[in-house]
């Protein structure tokens, strides 16, 4: 196959970023990857969204290149799982699979006959999450098979902890490794952006393994991009898509059995608003540990947190005084404090979370959605809605500069 000399520019330039040599695509070794770059920009780009015009082009390169990336390092994380590292990963953008902008989310693959040590400092923020799962990221929609949460091990923020997986029981805080464990996935939640990060770090005990395994990276690569593309282009985002426009699906808990973390509840919805036309969610606030909202764009890719208020979390909306936080989806700035900014995308999917729930929520607790013209939203807004002049939303927008995987590593 014939690779254009944008993707071919585009697919070195990736590489060299990720330590591959300059010379890679001059040899056949090369070849398969390549080749999986253009087949999945093909694959894209022939989509119905992105002919619509040059912005959505855009955005569909860049999920290409954010798969190309998640491809790449996972090639490079599968040959080291004799010595391996918590990913750090800060970048967002272009990725498939709605990143949390409220999370730090780090993982290690893991050899399911490992034993392992698992250590760090506990940092400030809400939440710290281990989960193991039966899958690589991005692979598969993987399954849960045993939940960490060291807060229920009275480890606290600030405490230094340990905790092994593998092997033979240890003192201390020890765990059999689940069957067909194939990796680690850390999640730190943030209800405050300004607190601090968790230091993780892992490390194999066990003796019986060469540290690097040889092999073709290029090969692997090309293997993990086609069937990321499957599942995220020609498998995720197809059953997203059967969602009535302008709707929520029932609340309902999190699948583990598709990589939700267990003890979650959570709604996921589709938006598709013209100018002039304004969504209204209301969502009662909960005794959750964390709540949020989260809009993701056609791709089911978080656009740009930093510069666009594409979350909101429940420290950082304001509740109406009736209990329930409003929170209202319009593709121009409405005035309100609780805008949430599709960034210029007039269609998307909204995702809405709750964890730590002290008491699980019910049909009744179903949040709401309503379709109104833009120039009649206050109609349909309580009086004590909190408005939002525009110096108020360049502080709210300097503050998403604290985004905490910006400020982590």
């Amino acid at each position: 196959m014939k690779v254009s000399l944008a993707a071919s520019a585009a697919l070195l330039s990736l590489s060299l970023c990720a330590g591959a040599s300059s010379g890679v695509f001059e040899t056949g070794q090369g070849g398969a990857f390549a080749q999986a770059v253009e087949a999945t920009r093909e694959t894209l780009l022939r989509d119905s969204y992105a002919r619509l015009g040059e912005r959505e082009k855009r955005l569909t390169r860049d999920v290409v290149a954010g798969l190309v990336d998640g491809a790449w390092q996972l090639s490079h994380a599968a040959r080291y799982l004799g010595a391996p590292a918590f990913s750090s990963n800060r970048e967002i953008i272009g990725r498939p699979g709605l990143y949390n902008p409220d999370n730090i989310y780090r993982s290690a693959l893991l050899d399911p006959q490992g034993e392992y040590r698992i250590s760090g400092v506990r940092g400030t923020h809400t939440q710290l999450t281990f989960q193991f799962v039966d899958a690589y990221p991005l692979l598969d929609l993987n399954r849960d098979l045993l939940v960490i949460d060291l807060e229920h091990h009275g480890v606290a923020p600030g405490d230094a902890f340990e905790f092994h997986v593998g092997g033979e029981r240890r003192p201390g805080l020890w765990w059999p490794m689940p069957a067909g464990a194939r990796a680690v996935l850390t999640r730190q939640t943030f209800n405050d952006w300004s607190a601090r990060p968790s230091r993780l770090a892992i490390e194999r005990l066990d003796r019986h393994w060469p540290q690097v395994v040889e092999g073709d990276r290029l090969a692997l690569a090309a293997r993990y991009l086609r069937k990321m593309t499957v599942l995220w282009v020609q498998g995720y985002l197809q059953d997203l898509q059967k969602l009535p426009p302008n709707s929520l699906s029932p609340l309902q808990a999190s699948a583990e059995k598709d990589g939700g973390l267990r003890g979650q509840q959570s709604l996921v919805g589709r938006y598709q608003l013209q100018p002039g036309e304004a969504l209204v969610i209301s969502a009662r606030a909960s005794d959750a540990g964390y709540q949020s909202i989260q809009l993701g764009n056609y791709w089911f890719v978080t656009p740009n947190p930093v510069d666009h208020q594409v979350s909101l979390n429940a420290s950082q909306a304001h509740v109406d005084a009736d209990g329930l936080i409003r929170y209202v989806i319009s593709l121009d700035d409405p005035g309100v404090a609780n805008w949430l900014d599709p960034a210029g995308n007039r269609q998307g999917y909204i995702f809405i979370r709750w964890q730590g729930l002290r008491t699980p929520l019910t049909a009744a607790d179903q949040p709401t959605i309503q379709l109104v013209p833009r120039d009649e939203l206050m109609r349909h807004l309580p009086e004590d809605t909190r408005k939002c002049n525009r110096q108020q939303r360049t502080r709210q927008l300097h503050d998403r500069a604290q985004l905490p995987g910006w400020q982590s590593y």
